[in-house]
């Protein structure tokens, strides 16, 4: 099952400041749901141990992130690849940082999001609508914490 979502949310601060928060995984962290560890393999690769909740169904997932196509401060992609308990989950995402004056910045962000497996079974729109509400949520959330001076 593939899904797609985007957003360009605005965030009161300087790209500089946005940049340096979306590149340090101990700040992109709790924005995720359900992350429980996050190790740092190298500045361009994470390891993260999530668990996430569908319905009443918990699955552990470990997800390694890798960065690409970074340019600094303007865009980077952003690839996640996770297993467990029989699924599996991928997040292709591209983010592209817009300076919108001295203290605002534009934060657009898609991705494509393929889940295969036990999650991809329990049913398109339920599945679809959870997928949406936790990618939303993250950026939502990150834009939010990310305006925080």
């Amino acid at each position: 099952m593939k899904l797609e979502f985007s957003g360009a949310p605005e965030i009161g601060v300087p790209r500089a400041v946005v940049w340096q928060r979306l590149t340090d995984p101990e700040f992109v962290a709790p924005s995720a749901p359900g992350v429980e560890a996050v190790e740092t393999i190298s500045p361009t690769h994470f390891r993260v141990t999530s668990g996430l909740g569908v319905g009443t169904m918990r699955i552990q997932f470990g997800l390694d992130v890798e960065l690409s196509d970074v340019v600094e401060p303007e865009r980077l992609r952003m690839v996640s690849r996770g297993r467990g308990a029989g699924s599996e989950v991928d997040v292709d995402s591209s983010v592209r940082l817009e300076e919108l004056g001295s203290a605002r910045t534009r934060l657009t962000w898609a991705a494509t999001c393929t889940v295969s497996g036990m999650l991809a079974n329990l049913g398109g729109r339920f599945i679809e609508a959870t997928a949406r509400r936790l990618t939303e949520d993250f950026w939502s959330d990150f834009a939010e914490r990310a305006g925080k001076g």
